[in-house]
């Protein structure tokens, strides 16, 4: 087991210096996937390029696992899940919602992560069993529940056609919103700004890191809906839900309804 605690306060310090270094001037941009509205940039590829070079250094033996040009982690060692930017469109549409997602896992356990908001310079992070954590400082409950809930467009286009009712109750319950970074939206259900987040097609490292943050945090996270296969894998769609556990247990059996 590495130490966590020395690891934790690295890789915080880390993710900021990438972002710096990256993070600057021209970018090119092509066209991701088949549909054309996903894109990935030159700053995709240096930030993982960046991140895959010096996070084994802290974790000597460690693999990097990367969303552009994804492999699957060979060998027992602990391997890092990057999304060296989470947030790809907003980033070339100038918006300020985009990120760097981290995340240690060990022996298939999440353990460690970090997420750095880049537009505004803040780093959410969480150890295994130590809590959470937006820049260095512990996160806890606010004092008023945030009527606010993430759905995924994937997820909408699903309920739109499989499930109008539980849309209905959604935009009953909650004003929804979508910031357009998985990675973010956990980190804000984790620090109380939103209540719900269900995405369908968010992938493992858009997930993970959040995900850990969101859990140290006191919320529930999982799949509200299990492919044939199981548990899903990294690279495909993770059908997940984050929220508080009593809404987590209310919502979850209402998405798989939006499964056919």
């Amino acid at each position: 087991m590495a130490d966590l605690t020395g690891l934790h306060a690295e890789l915080c310090a880390l993710l900021p210096k990438v972002a710096e270094q990256i993070f600057t001037g021209r970018f090119s941009t092509v066209e991701k996937g088949q549909d054309g509205l996903d894109l990935v940039t030159s700053v995709d590829f240096a930030a993982q390029a960046a991140l895959e070079e010096a996070l084994p250094r802290l974790l000597p033996g460690s693999q990097v696992v990367g969303e552009e040009g994804f492999a699957e982690a060979t060998g027992s060692a602990p391997f890092w899940l990057v999304d060296p930017l989470d947030g790809t469109v907003n980033f070339v549409a100038g918006l300020p919602s985009y990120a760097i997602a981290v995340v240690l896992v060990e022996s298939g356990t999440p353990v460690l992560a970090a997420v750095y908001d880049v537009p505004h310079k803040r780093t959410y992070s969480a150890v295994l069993g130590g809590g959470a954590f937006l820049d260095g400082t512990p996160l806890v409950p606010r004092p008023r529940v945030a009527k606010l809930a993430v759905a995924s467009s994937g997820l909408l286009r699903d309920l739109t056609e499989q499930s109008p009712q539980t849309l209905g109750k959604l935009l009953q319950d909650f004003k929804l919103r979508n910031f357009g970074s998985q990675a973010l939206h956990l980190c804000y259900a984790a620090a109380g700004n939103l209540s719900l987040v269900a995405s369908r097609e968010a992938k493992g490292w858009d997930d993970m890191a959040g995900a850990l943050i969101a859990r140290e945090a006191g919320l529930t996270y999982g799949a509200y809906h299990l492919p044939a296969q199981g548990r899903p894998k990294i690279n495909a769609d993770q059908f997940s839900l984050c929220a508080p556990a009593p809404l987590f247990e209310n919502y979850a059996p209402l998405l798989a309804l939006s499964q056919p």
